[in-house]
């Protein structure tokens, strides 16, 4: 990281080489010890918005809100870009209570489109429809959108 990028070259460590037999100094708690959060201060998000008041009421919701409105779209395009798509349902699941209380007031968590559907059936050998299921019940307080393409869909190819 350059300094002209803003980069602080006194709080760059050097990467230490790990010695056979060495522990690594990073610490992963048990899952005992894992604290689930909650909403991130009790309100309800924009699907309740959504499903209690209807398309209209999440529209002027969107139309009255003040500031930016943000759609997260790490559970698509991150893994896809830097795991090859190849995160399965059960790993998302995991991380989906933090998820959901991050971003509790997002407007959207795009998840799903791309190459997701084509990954789900023949590399990771998942139903797609069960895979939205399972999110949508671990992710309840955010709306989901997709990539949708014109030319291909869900696919790699141009249509007809």
């Amino acid at each position: 990281h350059p300094p002209e990028l803003g980069a602080d070259p006194t709080k760059i460590r050097p990467v230490q080489e790990k010695k056979a037999g060495q522990s690594s100094k990073i610490f992963i708690p048990p899952p005992s010890q894992v604290i689930v959060p909650t909403t991130v201060d009790g309100k309800k998000g924009m699907r309740h918005i959504l499903l209690e008041g209807g398309p209209e009421a999440f529209a002027s919701a969107v139309r009255d809100h003040q500031g930016m409105l943000i759609t997260d779209t790490t559970w698509r395009d991150a893994h896809q870009s830097l795991l090859a798509t190849r995160m399965r349902t059960q790993e998302l699941v995991n991380c989906a209570p933090y998820t959901n209380a991050a971003l509790s007031n997002a407007f959207s968590l795009e998840m799903w489109g791309g190459a997701t559907f084509d990954v789900a059936m023949r590399f990771l050998r998942e139903c797609p429809w069960e895979r939205l299921e399972t999110l949508r019940e671990a992710t309840p307080d955010i709306p989901f959108q997709m990539l949708l393409r014109g030319a291909n869909a869900v696919g790699y190819t141009n249509y007809p």
